[in-house]
């Protein structure tokens, strides 16, 4: 039998789903409600194995790489001495020419129109689209393959329309980009951090 994986469980009563979540160094913290037993979070956390050791590995394999070069639009460059805050500067930059234009087109084609583009570096989600409409991207975005940029701003304009993911909100996602699962995969599967 396989070892059990090493998790830090964090209780709240106010939460009303069990969440996993792997951080950059690797380790694992599982959120409950107060209510569950230590013996269905074990169960829960063994069932989603796979999926935590893939996390895991891929956190590893990005960490390694990025202490030996870093990734600027899906390609992999020397360090060459940059210090953390010039790789931010680097990325913040980058988001700021590449984006706007891609709203620009993509609100056009979709006639979905934010009211304002924010900017951030973010630990857990590439984008996001407030209630007002709003759409703040993450500068790490600046690291990942230019198609999977277009994703990112197709799915947050697509937010303006549908506030969740329902099948309506994917098929609107696919009629501008019929190859969007694909774009997803390539970052799920590069080395690029989150």
């Amino acid at each position: 039998m396989s070892e059990k994986i090493a998790y830090r469980l964090e209780r709240s009563p106010r939460r009303k789903h069990t969440y996993i979540t792997i951080q950059k160094d690797g380790s694992v913290v599982v959120r409950a409600n107060m209510t569950i037993s230590d013996a269905a979070i074990d169960a829960f956390v063994e069932e989603k194995r796979r999926w935590i050791e893939e996390k895991v590995q891929r956190f590893q394999k990005a960490k390694e790489v990025q202490q030996k070069g870093f990734y600027l639009l899906g390609e992999l460059h020397a360090r060459e001495g940059r210090t953390e805050e010039e790789l931010d500067r680097l990325y913040r930059n980058t988001a700021r020419e590449i984006i706007p234009p891609l709203v620009t087109e993509y609100s056009e084609k979709m006639g979905l129109f934010p009211t304002r583009i924010t900017f951030r570096k973010n630990r857990s989600r590439w984008g996001s689209c407030s209630s007002t409409n709003s759409l703040s991207f993450n500068t790490q975005l600046a690291q990942t393959p230019h198609a999977f940029i277009e994703y990112v701003v197709v799915h947050e304009l697509a937010h303006i329309l549908h506030k969740n993911h329902s099948r309506d909100f994917w098929r609107l996602v696919e009629r501008y980009l019929p190859d969007y699962k694909a774009r997803q995969k390539c970052v799920k599967e590069g080395h690029y951090l989150l």
